[in-house]
């Protein structure tokens, strides 16, 4: 026993000495001859940010496409765990007056209470700068048109993704208690991308803004916008970025945080009432900041559909179980530490550098009073590790590394992970033989530190750290048994690449008329009811044919995208588009009967008291069951082709424009639907018509995509009538 309380003694000590010299001569240093200097970077640090900037650049081509990269999944997902868990170890690092993590668990009226605290904060920080500037101060982010453009420049990655965080948050695969609370969380993402129209596509805007000030980047899912030679190499920059775009890829298994981490962007920023007040002193129009921020208001915009979203997901939670409350409810606030980490320039390696340099200051005085101690660290004595006797920096950062780990791995005084448990923070707390050798501000860097360890060699430290961060993974898609992960459960899934049938027209196709209308021999509502096996699958299906045409925002900045994106809001059951922005009137209007397509296949359901399915994967069956029809097959074909929209856009358009058919039809059979629902969906049809006679019109100047338009169409009707004929 009297040897264990030596050893801790040497290594609280060592360490308490460290600590202090390095605050010392850390002060000295910031303050040399009374102006601040700069935080020396070490050659660790600058490698590990190269690795990261290499890593979020690529991740960043390739998330934008992911149907050309669909193996780089696994990898994104372990990126996003490992953001998510720096994320909330960034909150402890870098503790805030106003934590979301002061919440301890959910309250509706605490969330609203602590988004009015933050938006007061941003409102006195801001009249504090505006008072500076009547007093003659400068400006804060740039000092001259050139300053103004490279702030731009700077900010074109993750303004190219404006709302990316949202692109695939309502998907078909989405399970149906949830459509609800993803629908309006959709509705964000579409009115970021200006409802359809481009003229108010935020992303279209922002190019715009670029162009005007001399700056022509090329598109932001191109392979070429992540070349060095836009010098573009800020690392903050790309983490900033990628992190938008990751927390969209698994929708289904990370709803939470998207809808936390959608709380942090839709709040007021005070760097976007910065840019609205210097960019007009420069020459720059600063219309693009003054739409956020207006649109991102707390009263009736954004950030109040934000708070709202998070409401709505609770309540579902707690009335069907899908997962645990408490866990949820850290999930959402993870996914705003996520956003608020991101914000930040500095990361959890720049205070593991910090602890480092701690040690590294120190060395040698440690050394001199524990050359004798016999406490070994990683079969070394404290004396050898801290000894200052190095060829030059490299080797020395090398010896700061293998310390590191070594400390990290010295059971029972560090236990990964788990600062409790660890004899080491016993020593520097209350009663502890070291208490009061650190500050309290010290003591939390260490305790810190070692929350931030994973498992030494588990397979997945990222994953397993994060879901023990939160309280475990709970994923909303069903739970089948056996578990499913295909393409009517999840998203997004890659199913065998089956390559469209374009089209089996030889000759250029000039014209395009749609068939007549869809007919049965039969009795219109007894022949539907009877084909109800047959419609269902394909009636839920086909909403999948477009919604991936929004999944990457640039993408969505050319006309027939655009369109695209006005096809699905018709489909989601939104209201026309009009001048304005519709924000919370679409949640808080008189009630309007507006059923999407789900909601309509449910009341069929319901209507012939057939068991009522929880999601997509319900109404399919598996894609490999032994005989699943060949509604069930088509269905499934869909969803491939439906996961590669920018390979296959014109064809989807054409085979949407055919299930308009089967829609009119289903609107005009007195057996499937009431009346209610099927005047709606006669308005539906209707708004969506108008927008496809605009696709065949834009789709007439490209000769190839109007053939696979036409091709997308002849296929889908000749199915339609083969299937239900």
């Amino acid at each position: 026993m009297a040897s264990l309380r030596m050893l801790l003694f040497g290594i609280s000590l060592a360490l308490a000495l460290a600590v202090y010299s390095f605050y010392q001569s850390r002060t000295r240093e910031r303050h040399h001859n009374g102006r601040p200097t700069e935080k020396r970077q070490s050659k660790r640090l600058e490698t590990k940010k190269q690795e990261r900037l290499e890593l979020f650049k690529s991740m960043y081509h390739k998330v934008q496409n992911l149907e050309l990269f669909p193996d780089v999944l696994p990898e994104a997902r372990h990126l996003l765990l490992s953001l998510l868990s720096q994320g909330l170890l960034m909150t402890r690092y870098k503790p805030h007056a106003h934590s979301i993590l002061d919440i301890n668990k959910f309250d509706p009226d605490l969330l609203r209470k602590f988004i009015e605290d933050k938006q007061a904060h941003v409102g006195r920080e801001f009249e504090s700068y505006i008072r500076r500037r009547e007093a003659g101060a400068g400006q804060d982010l740039f000092t001259s048109f050139d300053g103004a453009r490279q702030f731009l420049k700077n900010s074109a990655p993750w303004n190219y993704t404006d709302g990316a965080w949202l692109a695939r948050v309502h998907k078909i695969t989405t399970p149906f208690a949830l459509r609800g609370v993803t629908k309006n969380a959709w509705q964000i993402l579409s009115e970021e991308l200006g409802d359809g129209d481009l003229a108010k596509n935020h992303v279209a805007l922002y190019r715009d803004l670029l162009r005007s000030v001399g700056v022509d980047l090329p598109p932001g899912n191109a392979a070429d916008f992540i070349h060095p030679r836009h010098g573009l190499e800020d690392e903050s920059i790309w983490r900033y970025s990628i992190g938008q775009l990751l927390v969209s890829v698994f929708p289904n298994d990370f709803l939470p945080e998207i809808l936390g981490f959608n709380l942090f962007y839709e709040q007021p920023h005070l760097g976007v009432l910065k840019a609205n007040k210097e960019l007009p002193e420069f020459g720059v129009s600063p219309y693009y900041y003054v739409l956020h921020i207006s649109i991102d208001n707390a009263d009736s915009g954004h950030c109040a559909m934000a708070v709202g979203n998070i409401a709505s997901f609770m309540r579902v939670v707690q009335e069907t179980g899908l997962m645990d409350p408490a866990s949820a409810w850290k999930r959402v606030q993870a996914g705003y530490c996520l956003g608020l980490s991101l914000d930040d320039k500095e990361t959890i390696h720049d205070y593991e550098e910090e602890l480092v340099g701690l040690l590294r200051r120190k060395a040698g005085v440690a050394s001199k009073i524990h050359c004798t101690s016999r406490a070994r660290i990683g079969g070394r004595s404290l004396s050898a590790w801290l000894s200052s006797d190095h060829q030059g920096e490299e080797e020395e950062e090398e010896d700061d590394d293998a310390f590191l780990t070594a400390l990290a791995n010295s059971k029972p005084w560090v236990y990964r992970g788990n600062s409790s448990k660890s004899l080491l923070m016993r020593e520097l707390s209350w009663r502890g033989r070291m208490f009061g050798a650190f500050t309290h501000r010290e003591t939390e860097l260490m305790r810190t530190w070692i929350d931030s360890l994973g498992p030494k060699d588990g397979a997945a430290p990222a994953e397993e750290r994060y879901w023990s961060l939160v309280g475990g993974f709970t994923t909303v898609e069903k739970m089948f048994s056996p578990p499913r992960r295909d393409a009517a459960v999840t998203h997004p899934a890659f199913p065998p690449d089956e390559i469209p049938p374009w089209s089996t027209a030889t000759e250029p196709v000039h014209h395009f008329t749609p068939r007549p209308p869809m007919t049965l021999a039969q009795a219109p509502g007894a022949a539907a009811a009877g084909r109800l096996g047959i419609l269902l699958p394909l009636w839920f299906a086909h909403p999948c044919l477009l919604e991936n045409t929004v999944s990457s925002p640039h993408q969505t900045i050319t006309p027939l995208f655009s369109k695209c994106l006005r096809l699905l809001r018709a489909e989601n059951g939104f209201a026309p588009e009009g001048t304005g922005i519709a924000c919370m009137d679409e949640q808080l209007r008189p009630p309007r009967y507006s059923p999407d397509i789900v909601d309509l296949g449910l009341e069929m359901v319901r209507r012939h008291a057939l068991p009522e399915p929880t999601c997509l994967g319900d109404v399919l069956g598996p894609p490999d069951a032994e005989d699943p029809g060949d509604a069930a097959r088509f269905a499934h074909a869909l969803l491939s082709w439906a996961q590669r929209p920018m390979r296959n856009v014109a064809f989807l358009l054409g085979l949407a424009r055919a299930f308009l058919d089967l829609e009119a039809w289903v609107a005009g059979d007195e057996g499937l639907l009431a009346r209610e629902q099927r005047d709606a969906l006669r308005l539906m049809v209707d708004r969506k018509a108008n927008v496809f006679d605009q696709c065949v019109d834009e789709l007439r100047a490209d000769e190839l995509k109007f053939r696979e338009f036409a091709g997308g169409y002849e296929h889908g009707r000749a199915e339609l009538d083969r299937l239900l004929g």
